[in-house]
């Protein structure tokens, strides 16, 4: 058996950055170029990680995966460092697990289930189009399944993720949230149980490089960019009950 620092340092080192399915260095088609996904993924993903190896040494979080870091550090309002920096690092691995530099043609059960929910696809996009555009500031929009199998779009601000958006009071549409909500209900885990299927940065850091403050066609472009494949896995699987687990 090692001697225990040389076991230390390999569990310091446990989270890494997720191995992209296309080369970062011909960009995502025409919806990221080669330096704008260069400084997301090699420089934003990479500072991301490192901080979370750093704040997560020596503690119970060290080996855990990066969605349970994320479900526990969000019920300790002392780990809100922690949180953003799991939560973000999630959010811009998921966003680029979705793209494809020539994503194959979607297939008609995935628009057919999709449109079920929205009465036609293009409502769909359209309303997904619509959310992302109303962020004011940084933040994420989803395409989200709850646990009965219904699909909905929402967003979330900051680092937010669906993992950690909460019911609203005021009605039962389920809306991104504050993390001084999450703190303030700190051990009642009042989360939903949400499974995200696509999701789109709104962080001005995805779309200044190429698009400047247009933010209307980096969203345009980004259909063209959706790995669809993908996207119909992650509905079959979390139709099958196959969601993400801690």
């Amino acid at each position: 058996m090692a001697p225990w620092p040389i076991q230390r340092v390999a569990r310091a080192r446990y989270h890494e950055p997720a191995l992209l399915p296309y080369s970062c260095d011909n960009g995502v088609g025409a919806f990221l170029s080669a330096p704008a996904l260069d400084f997301l993924y090699n420089m934003r993903q990479t500072e991301l990680i490192n901080n979370i190896n750093r704040l997560t040494e020596g503690s119970i979080h060290e080996s855990n995966s990066l969605y349970k870091v994320i479900h526990d550090a969000a019920q300790d309002p002392t780990q809100v460092a922690l949180l953003n920096n799991a939560s973000q690092a999630w959010n811009i691995d998921f966003f680029l697990q979705s793209l494809a530099a020539e994503p194959a043609a979607m297939r008609e059960d995935v628009k057919r289930q999709i449109a079920e929910q929205f009465v036609t696809f293009d409502r769909f996009k359209s309303a997904f189009a619509q959310c992302a555009l109303s962020l004011f500031g940084n933040g994420w929009t989803w395409l989200v399944m709850n646990e009965t199998g219904q699909l909905s779009v929402m967003n979330t601000f900051n680092a937010g993720s669906p993992f950690t958006a909460v019911p609203s009071k005021l009605s039962n549409v389920t809306r991104g949230t504050s993390y001084s909500a999450v703190q303030r209900n700190f051990g009642r885990r009042p989360f939903v149980k949400l499974t995200p299927i696509l999701g789109l940065s709104m962080w001005q850091e995805s779309y200044l490089p190429d698009y400047g403050l247009d933010r209307e066609t980096y969203v345009a472009r980004f259909w063209d960019a959706v790995n669809w494949t993908v996207i119909r896995e992650r509905l079959l699987s979390t139709r099958s009950g196959s969601r993400t687990t801690i």
